[in-house]
């Protein structure tokens, strides 16, 4: 929680915190935006992909179901062929003359088949009683192997409970007659001869479909090097699968797939392709998207420091220096080079603070004990009409920026310079001074974060009187500075007012850390000090600089109100701190 807290109480501090996090703010619906369009393209094109690839793997299921027909009517004509019939029926295992004459006449009927056909590349007969293989591919061939002749017995027995079927890719360590039979990247369909009606006498036929018109079947599908496809019988056995050889890449993708079951045979047709082929369209579209998000917030970043850089740092700087100045350091300058209206404050203030130093060093020192009129040289000379329009423009540069704690912190400097300079009179009546003092005071709390609320206690008597300009300004910058800047929002600032036998009473009361003893002590000799003074109090015969704005305070009370004038300071460690101005009615005209 306190982490928090802290985190929240520098983030109020900082205001290029506060401007970064304004535009990503500004920059997060943007981004929200873009993302989603970005994503709700790659779905539409998923679905149009997917909605097309289905209509493909449709149309090519159709399209292989008719070739399937016309290949299963060519096995039929083959079986009911009578010739082929008579020449499979042989007397006994061994291979007479006669059996060898009748299956070279067989394998001729099978060429003149293959020859005419447009579907069919190969087409076996394995006969069962003779274990003889007769291909149009590789002429007769008897099987001697125990473990290929029991492959073709299990052939033959599927053969008799499905009829004709479609021949599932040979497994590794199946006989490797049946692996030449059945040819890579193409389909071959199984099915029995009736010749022998005995199952040991039975002849299996094989019928592998061409090449080239499984290719136009299957062309449509595979238009990148990326799709695959397999057709799969109803107990999950591979039928075909293309590519044949696969190195690994697809294995590791997300893969769409899409399927078609066949209405008229036990097949399923798959259809596998990228999901990342599929978005490659997209790609360059997300990678810009991408980037612009990217540059949005590199731009933001750039545009709140020189935000920042323009508006908020100069303005820490001018309140720092004027913050020194309030406190009598009249050393500090503002480097800039500016042109516009900051350059332009920030020049004004050089030359104020060179003014005034020149006017404490050369004419107020030197006059301040044989006039009052000296007392006009302590505030400077700048022009307040050219002041307040340059921070009037800084308000509404602010504005634009919508930085509203810097523009309510400008308007009021505005409002404080213009008072204090106002007609160059030397004093302010009561309410004109809670007036100049309420700007200051906003200016503060605004800085504080609003740790601490003021209380004006004046009484309406009061507020005509005439008194010192800037009396209480010293008086109130110790008590926010030194009193109030630590607190967490329970500070009070009460000022207040009233008549008190024939004198202004004026008080400021805090509630801060109060002052410690050993400096109450030193207040109070300074003030003694004052007091004991035959001769105004001189700057530049004093060598010390501590207490320079009480000194200054109390000088110019007891030159401008005489010795009835005083102030008192009532201070307890802890609890707070109550300043009290008495000063004689009959020396408060205005003039």
């Amino acid at each position: 929680m306190k982490l928090f807290q802290h985190a929240y109480h520098k983030f109020l501090q900082t205001s290029q915190l506060r401007l970064s996090i304004y535009f990503f703010i500004v920059l997060l619906p943007l981004v929200i935006i873009s993302l989603y369009v970005n994503n709700r393209a790659n779905q539409i094109i998923m679905q149009k992909t997917t909605e097309q690839t289905q209509d493909k793997v449709e149309s090519v299921m159709n399209n292989l179901e008719l070739s399937l027909h016309h290949f299963e009517t060519l096995t039929n004509l083959i079986a009911a062929n009578h010739n082929i019939n008579e020449k499979l029926k042989v007397q006994g295992t061994g291979m007479s003359p006669r059996t060898i004459v009748q299956y070279s006449e067989l394998l001729q009927e099978l060429w003149n088949i293959s020859a005419v056909s447009l579907v069919a590349s190969q087409i076996t007969i394995y006969q069962m009683e003779t274990h003889t293989m007769i291909s149009t591919k590789y002429g007769g061939k008897r099987i001697e192997s125990s473990a290929e002749r029991e492959s073709f017995a299990s052939l033959s027995r599927l053969a008799d409970q499905a009829g004709t079927f479609l021949m599932p890719q040979p497994q590794e360590g199946e006989g490797s007659v049946i692996a030449d039979i059945v040819e890579a990247n193409s389909i071959s369909l199984v099915r029995r001869l009736t010749a022998f009606p005995d199952q040991n006498k039975a002849s299996l036929l094989f019928m592998t479909l061409h090449k080239n018109t499984l290719r136009t079947l299957i062309s449509p599908l595979l238009n990148s090097e990326l799709t695959s496809l397999q057709i799969k019988n109803r107990e999950g056995e591979t039928i075909l699968s293309l590519p044949t050889t696969d190195s690994g890449g697809n294995r590791d993708r997300d893969m769409l797939q899409v399927s078609a079951e066949s209405s008229s045979y036990p097949i399923r047709l798959e259809v596998f392709r990228p999901i990342e082929e599929i978005y490659q369209e997209t790609k360059t579209m997300r990678q810009f998207t991408y980037l612009i998000i990217a540059c949005s917030f590199v731009l933001s970043m750039l545009i709140s420091w020189g935000v920042y850089n323009r508006i908020a740092s100069p303005l820490g700087r001018l309140k720092h220096a004027m913050k020194g100045l309030i406190g009598g350091d009249y050393d500090i300058r503002l480097l800039t080079r500016r042109k516009d209206e900051f350059g332009y404050l920030m020049d004004s203030y050089n030359q104020m603070a060179e003014h005034q130093k020149h006017l404490i060093q050369d004419h107020y020192e030197q006059q301040l004990r044989i006039a009052r009129t000296e007392l006009t040289f302590l505030q400077s000379q700048i022009n307040p009409h050219f002041l307040y329009n340059t921070l009037n423009s800084i308000y509404w540069t602010a504005q634009n920026y919508e930085a509203e704690e810097i523009s309510e912190m400008v308007l009021n400097l505005s409002h404080f310079f213009r008072l204090s300079l106002h007609k160059g009179q030397d004093t302010f009546t009561v309410e004109e001074t809670i007036t100049h003092l309420n700007y200051y005071l906003r200016i503060q709390q605004i800085r504080f974060l609003h740790c601490f609320h003021v209380v004006y206690e004046i009484h309406q008597e009061t507020k005509t009187i005439p008194i010192l300009k800037l009396l209480l300004q010293p008086l109130v910058e110790n008590a926010v500075i030194h009193g109030l800047e630590q607190m967490k929002g329970d500070g009070v600032l009460i000022i207040s007012s009233f008549l008190k036998q024939g004198k202004l009473m004026i008080t400021v009361q805090d509630n801060g850390s109060g002052i410690s003893e050993q400096r109450l002590q030193s207040i109070h000799q300074v003030i003694q000090e004052i007091n004991g003074l035959t001769a105004p109090f001189s700057f530049l015969e004093s060598p010390k600089k501590e207490l320079y704005g009480l000194r200054n305070l109390c000088s110019r009370m007891r030159m401008f109100y005489g010795p009835e004038a005083c102030i008192r300071f009532e201070s307890q460690l802890g609890v707070g701190t109550t300043v009290t101005l008495e000063l004689p009615l009959s020396s408060t005209t205005d003039e």
